[in-house]
């Protein structure tokens, strides 16, 4: 399998920054408890998803 690298260091870091930022976000939502049950958590994600897809059309 072969892969492509792109030359853009800038975004990769802005995505690494990115990545990181929401990961300890999450962390700290865990460790105030702010965390949902799964089955809500997924009710949410698809709530999210279809207004942002209704945003775009």
């Amino acid at each position: 399998m072969e892969f492509t690298l792109t030359n853009n260091p800038i975004d990769v870091k802005c995505d690494n920054e990115t990545l990181l930022r929401t990961i300890d976000r999450g962390i700290d939502d865990m460790e105030f408890g702010r965390e949902l049950p799964l089955d809500e958590a997924f009710e949410k994600i698809t709530e999210l998803r279809n207004i942002r897809r209704n945003a775009r059309a």
